[in-house]
């Protein structure tokens, strides 16, 4: 085809890209001779991952989980990747998201739509990771998509604000779960022996090289991932609050000279 890369077709087809998902409109109702659905399969493997880790997901482990063969599985999904793009799309379908009630505005929602993703995140730590290697094209994360860019254009927010919103508050969710076990590396300790925690680190660095890590070593070890999550959360809103006034203040001022 021309203009088309030699490795398009292959990267357009990928399990978990757009190309892949239009593949599969109907898959949570797949079924053939065997009591099997593709739902059922996500679900499995969720089950799996959850219980075991991430690295034990493979076709033979899920078949046995399963309880079915192989050779059965294959027919539903060619290969672990199809599987791990199955399984985020399910993951994502357990966030509780609501359309705004009555007085309620888009920073009382976005706050909702951040915690209720973060908790659901943290529900499944193994599988946050799948998140961070692609952008999720789902149903169910369209659905998320839809609602919240449907509920910010609601709300006075022009289409490069609500999309720029949206990314920077999913990567604010991403990113305070992907670190979430540095909480327990704070308090935990240190090394093998984990006797020696972060603080105690800070604190025992020379003064005069290290004058502000000394100095604010209990500061930059006393929130627990929850509240350094809140703050990013503040601000974060506090930012789109202030660009909000902008974008509405410059549409009037346009308004008021044409």
């Amino acid at each position: 085809m021309p203009g088309t890369r030699p490795d398009q077709a292959v990267d357009d087809e990928r399990a978990g890209s757009p190309a892949w998902w239009a593949g599969r409109q109907d898959w949570a109702e797949s079924a053939g001779r065997v009591p099997l659905t593709l739902s059922g399969i996500a679900a499995g493997a969720l089950r799996l991952i959850d219980r075991d880790g991430l690295g034990t997901l493979s076709m033979r482990n899920l078949a046995t989980e399963l309880q079915t063969g192989t050779t059965t599985l294959y027919r539903y999904v060619s290969s672990k990747d199809e599987v791990l793009a199955l399984v985020a799309d399910a993951v994502l379908s357990e966030a509780q998201l609501r359309h705004p009630a009555e007085g309620r505005g888009w920073r009382e929602t976005l706050e909702e739509l951040a915690r209720s993703m973060r908790a659901m995140l943290n529900s499944h730590p193994h599988v946050a990771t799948l998140f961070a290697t692609a952008v999720p094209v789902g149903p169910n994360s369209l659905r998320a998509k839809e609602l919240t860019l449907g509920i910010l254009c609601e709300n006075g927010f022009d289409a490069t604000l609500a999309s720029d919103v949206y990314t920077a508050l999913a990567h604010q969710v991403l990113a305070s779960v992907l670190q979430e076990p540095m909480d327990d590396f704070r308090t935990g300790g240190l090394g093998t022996a984990k006797s020696l925690t972060l603080r105690d680190f800070y604190r025992s660095l020379p003064a005069e090289q290290y004058p502000h890590l000394v100095g604010l070593a209990d500061e930059l070890t006393s929130r627990t991932a929850e509240e350094e999550f809140e703050f990013g959360l503040e601000c974060l809103l506090d930012g789109v609050a202030s660009r909000l006034r902008q974008s509405r203040t410059q549409r009037r001022g346009s308004q008021n000279t044409s």
